[in-house]
């Protein structure tokens, strides 16, 4: 017992964090409302589907701040069902079943944005450090929290993007 509170309860507590921090980890990735809005208004004015590829950085990061505000709320609600201590098995179900697919959601919503002109080298490294936060989690659960996206977060807060990862 002692064992599974003392591994649940600090994964617990770490994916709390991480859920406001992934919310960050989602800052790769553009929203799907955004995606479909950006895709309407491009579909109106007759502009080609490669605007994307152009958006300017303050759109991009503005953007990208406002996907990862938008998913704190599903993040936290993961984090929850992890504080109320489950089995460690039933931990690792959770961060695999829910937990990194929100954040590979966040990730994906936010590259659907385009890269801004001139950030390619940035975005791609946070793309790079990100994917390499999810794999480190998906390989050891017990990593979730915002202490695994501090690269990550130095890089994206760095650009702009401080929704993003807030506590990392």
């Amino acid at each position: 017992m002692t064992f599974k509170i003392t591994v649940i309860k600090p994964i617990a507590i770490a994916l709390a964090g991480a859920a406001i921090v992934l919310a960050v980890a989602g800052c790769g990735g553009g929203s799907k409302s955004t995606s479909t809005s950006a895709a309407a208004s491009t579909a109106s004015t007759g502009a080609t589907t490669s605007a994307p590829a152009g958006i300017s950085k303050t759109e991009f990061v503005a953007k990208a701040n406002a996907i990862c505000n938008a998913t704190n709320g599903p993040l936290a609600a993961t984090a929850l069902k992890l504080a109320s201590h489950p089995s460690p098995t039933e931990a690792a179900h959770i961060i695999a079943g829910t937990f990194i697919p929100e954040i590979q959601g966040q990730l994906g919503q936010i590259k659907a944005l385009g890269t801004p002109v001139g950030g390619q080298a940035t975005v791609a490294t946070m793309d790079r450090l990100l994917a390499g936060d999810i794999a480190k989690i998906a390989k050891n659960p017990a990593l979730a929290g915002p202490a695994v996206f501090h690269d990550f977060a130095k890089v994206a807060h760095g650009y702009g993007l401080t929704a993003c990862a807030p506590l990392s």
